[in-house]
């Protein structure tokens, strides 16, 4: 790659920088998690998505791109040629907030290297960046055959069906950057099934609650019990539970307890502590429930046990991606039922219909009724396209590295477009975080954060990027 291009970009890049950390920060700092119950026209995903999309098409407009709204749904900003145009599909929905944050879960607040705040990495600031790497090649005039397109995602995290309304009313570009995952070339996403079952709760459960999101390992549980506070300490107290991980108060004619567990992705539940599990179990074990009751929890806490199937009739595991997961992420109780929402991620190798029916079979026999079940396919690449060949190469001239493509259990917006490839900006082997604890960070964590110069990094491999892939396609 030449000098003087190196150069250039690099030199835009540092007169730029604060700038996209200042835009990040305005961006972040605006709670837009995904509300389809708060539908209203023009904002198919409530105010919050609504919001943050006008603040990415005005601030696309200001740069000088060409906003599109597609009817709230999600947005575009365009340059050049949008016949033949490159594409990159961020998503700004978050997942809420939760609990236990250190820092102001929507204050994009600035410590050293970091931002720390819900989006700033998933995916506000990746998807910035991509605005950001279209902006440099236009503002340095870098000739392209192609045109670039930004997409701006309102419902990734709760379905994507922004994505499915957009491929339905827009035609999608050649092929498009998905900045929501790691570097390099992730050339493999498992498949899916999520399912919702349900069992009788039993007299002495008056409510039951899980989680905020299906994708996120639950950090916070609670039930309403026809048990005495006393006693139920008492019975956690003879059963060795921790009284961190248990919190037990009175209200009238019993009692109330949270389980505090640890959040974390769906798809790397074992980095979390289900506290869904957590009470299930202890309330199976307690002795202070009436028959029915005890055997529901104890299927409750049966099923959600384990993070790769082997207790729910999944297991399944292959050579390129690895084991399949499951996080039982929500829980509610209605009219004396008890329902637990499955987010499975199925290995490349597993059938996703067998898997249903296997899933179903298994929950029946524990006692649930399964009231609904969906799946989706695989995606794989191959690591010799084009595509994917111009990005190894972009990755390995910028880094210097020699990490090989990969497969990965999350789902991004590859899953419903087949010519999106996931692409950073993640980058392997950088250990730096914030003085947070271990539990804290990450996708989908309290305490969310974003690495600066990494950040930086993915920038600069984004806009050579562009530059190759218009080459590989011409």
């Amino acid at each position: 790659m030449e000098q003087q291009l190196l150069t250039a970009v690099e030199r835009w890049i540092d007169e730029h920088k604060e700038e996209l950390i200042a835009d990040i920060q305005a961006f972040s700092r605006i709670a837009s998690v995904s509300r389809a119950d708060q539908a209203a026209p023009g904002a198919p995903f409530g105010p919050g998505c609504r919001e943050a999309l006008n603040w990415a098409l005005n601030r696309a407009k200001e740069l000088g791109f060409t906003p599109v709204d597609h009817e709230g749904y999600c947005g575009t900003a365009r340059i050049g040629d949008q016949d033949n145009a490159i594409g990159i599909l961020g998503h700004i929905d978050v997942v809420p907030e939760g609990e236990g944050w250190i820092y102001p879960p929507y204050g994009a607040t600035r410590t050293g290297d970091f931002l720390i705040g819900r989006g700033v990495g998933d995916d506000k600031g990746p998807t910035l960046a991509g605005l950001y790497a279209a902006r440099c090649v236009k503002e340095l005039g870098l000739p392209m055959k192609h045109g670039v397109r930004v997409y701006f995602g309102c419902s990734e995290e709760t379905g994507m069906q922004d994505l499915q309304y957009y491929v339905t009313h827009d035609t999608p570009p050649k092929v498009s950057l998905v900045p929501d995952c790691g570097f390099p070339v992730c050339v493999a996403q498992k498949g899916s099934l999520s399912a919702d079952v349900s069992i009788a709760a039993g007299p002495s459960v008056k409510a039951f609650s899980a989680g905020l999101v299906h994708n996120m390992v639950p950090a916070d549980a609670q039930a309403e019990l026809a048990v005495p506070e006393s006693d139920l300490r008492a019975a956690f107290a003879k059963l060795g539970l921790n009284d961190a991980d248990f919190t037990v108060g009175p209200v009238e004619g019993g009692c109330l307890v949270h389980a505090h567990g640890i959040a974390s992705h769906a798809a790397d539940p074992g980095k979390g502590k289900s506290a869904l599990n957590m009470l299930a179990d202890a309330l199976a074990k307690c002795g202070l429930l009436d028959d029915a009751s005890a055997r529901t929890m104890a299927s409750i806490a049966t099923l959600t046990s384990g993070c790769y199937g082997e207790s729910c009739g999944l297991e399944c595991e292959d050579e390129i991606s690895g084991k399949t997961t499951t996080n039982f992420g929500l829980a509610s109780m209605k009219d004396g039922r008890v329902s637990v929402s499955l987010d499975a991620r199925l290995s490349i190798d597993a059938d996703p219909a067998g898997c249903a029916k296997r899933y179903a079979a298994a929950c029946e026999a524990l006692g649930f009724s399964c009231d609904s079940a969906s799946t989706t396919q695989p995606f794989h690449i191959g690591i010799d396209s084009p595509e994917t060949v111009a990005l190894m190469d972009v990755y390995r001239e910028v880094t210097g590295r020699d990490d090989q493509p990969y497969a990965m259990g999350g789902g991004t917006y590859s899953r419903y477009l087949s010519t999106a490839i996931s692409f950073g900006p993640g980058l392997p082997g950088v250990t730096a975080r914030p003085d947070i604890p271990e539990s804290h960070g990450g996708a989908h964590r309290c305490d969310e954060y974003l690495y600066i110069p990494s950040l930086l990094t993915a920038l600069k491999i984004y806009i050579l990027s562009l530059l190759r892939l218009d080459e590989a396609l011409s």
